[in-house]
């Protein structure tokens, strides 16, 4: 009705419906009664006459498109009695200049505020927990704002912006999305951590990330968007800890292309545990070909040591010590005891008696383990041994366990799939390539050993009775004189600090 200029709507009316209002372009003004609980999808839709309204404290819920290209309407009030705002409902509103998101407010729909080319203050209060793909795109606001930046409340992140190689990224504990494009065509970026506040990772967020080797997911992010991954074509692992039903739910949903011009083949997929049929029956994610769940089994041997090397964080089960090694000392390794968890991507050495173990996935990532000599593969994977380093693999010499020197063939190994090995310096034990002997598979008089503790000045430990108590390190050896680290006393084990 392009030529209506004004309505009196009684206070009667409830709602104002689907479209009730649409292309109404000769509507400069309208009166809403404290009647109106909700204003319905496309109730405005183009009303460009319309400069301001005034939504009364009834209103509860702002519909899909109902103010879409209202481009004459340069402000509006949203009451608190708001508790959100759908897709499109402000969309190429071109006039509006700035907009106070009252305290109710919880989401925030897709394309809310896309193309209002004049709105350069928003306010988002702590209370919204949701803000759609694309919602501010396109706006002076969200273009001006800083690089890596995270809105009021902790609620969207984006980076914008030159970034340089090799970076790392750690998204602040408390965001709750990842905006559209936010680290599009960011080669340089080589690594980032994602709180498990993340509920939504939107459209192209790593699309062209060619240096991102390996990504987690956290349980949380249960909205995901198309081509997220797109030309990711460095990418060799993504760790998801979303669940299987969350899968499944989005697995319905219309997006696209999340892998698109990704090399499949060569990314390993790691999955809760029970979860790699769902996986494996949902569009996109069934695009990889290896999905792995999240729950290892371990075989150790009677010599009681293995190595371990996962691309999920794994939690140590009942009977069994786990070390990474941070110092070499002469033909010493030092090691340093892990509790609990084993964090992603780090190489161990598992100590146990002989049988098979289950590391299932942890439900919550932990920090990386700092100066960690161990490195590992995910799968079986051919290392090359560069001029002036050597390779040591798990091995048992003249009845001790270490770390041996591993027979090269064209200066490489073949390390297995979620084995640790270590790659260190040649000359650190002095030996020549010539005087290896690789029987045992390392070399026999070029390794290491471990080393779990050494000695003080203390002679004994005494109880409360006076007892001396019998003292054991972790490898079972008779200590007299303990030095800092773990110990087995009288059967228990003992931190000595």
């Amino acid at each position: 009705c392009t030529g209506l200029t004004s309505i009196t709507i009684p206070n009667s009316v409830t709602s104002i419906g689907l479209a009730a209002f649409d292309n109404c372009s000769g509507l400069t003004s309208i009166e809403i009664p404290n009647s109106v609980t909700s204003i319905g999808e496309g109730a405005f839709w183009s009303c460009d006459g319309l400069t301001s309204i005034i939504i009364p404290n009834s209103v509860t819920n702002i519909g899909r498109s109902a103010f879409c290209e209202c481009t004459g309407l340069t402000s509006i009030t949203i009451p608190n009695s708001v508790t959100s705002i759908e897709d499109c409902a402000f969309y190429n509103c071109t006039g509006l200049t700035s907009i106070t998101i009252p305290n109710s407010i919880t989401s925030i729909g897709h394309y809310t505020f896309y193309g209002c080319t004049g709105l350069t203050s928003i306010e988002i209060p702590n209370s919204v927990t949701s803000i759609r793909d694309y919602a501010f795109y396109d706006t002076p606001w969200y273009n001006n704002q800083p690089d890596g930046v995270v809105y009021a409340g902790k609620c969207l992140y984006k980076y914008k912006g030159d970034m340089p190689a090799n970076t790392s990224i750690v998204i602040e504990e408390g965001t709750l999305s990842i905006s559209p494009r936010a680290f599009e065509y960011c080669t340089g970026l080589t690594n980032i951590e994602i709180p498990n506040t993340v509920i939504s990772i939107e459209y192209y967020a790593f699309s062209g990330c060619t240096g991102l080797t390996s990504i987690t997911l956290p349980a949380s992010a249960t909205e995901y968007g198309s081509s997220l991954f797109s030309g990711c074509t460095g990418l060799t692992s993504i760790i998801s800890y979303i669940s299987a039903e969350d899968v499944a739910n989005r697995s319905a949903n219309n997006y696209f292309d999340v892998f698109y011009d990704f090399d499949s083949a060569a990314c390993t997929l790691y999955v809760p545990y029970g979860a790699k049929e769902t996986y494996a029956a949902s569009d996109h994610w069934n695009e990889i070909e290896n999905i792995v769940e999240m729950a290892y089994e371990l075989n150790v041997t009677a010599a009681g040591y293995a190595t371990l090397y996962l691309g999920y964080a794994a939690e140590i089960p009942a009977g069994v010590e786990v070390y990474t090694a941070n110092a070499v000392e002469d033909d010493r390794l030092k090691m340093q005891p892990v509790e609990g968890v084993i964090p992603a991507n780090t190489g161990v050495i598992v100590k146990a008696a002989a049988g098979t173990y289950t590391f299932n996935n942890a439900d919550d990532a932990v920090a990386a383990i700092e100066g960690n000599l161990f490195k590992g593969s995910l799968k079986d994977e051919t290392v090359k041994v560069a001029s002036g380093k050597a390779a040591y693999v798990l091995s048992m010499v003249d009845g001790e366990v270490g770390m041996y020197r591993a027979e090269l063939t064209d200066h490489s190994f073949l390390n297995n799939a979620n084995k640790a090995y270590l790659l260190l310096d040649s000359n650190n034990l002095g030996v020549y390539d010539d005087e290896w002997d690789t029987s045992a598979g390392g070399q026999l008089s070029n390794g290491y050993r471990f080393d779990f503790g050494g000695i003080t000045g203390i002679e004994n430990v005494k109880g409360e009775s006076g007892e001396v108590k019998a003292i054991y390190d972790l490898s079972g050896r008779a200590v007299e004189n303990p030095s800092k680290g773990l110990y087995i006393i009288n059967g228990k084990k003992v931190m000595v600090k």
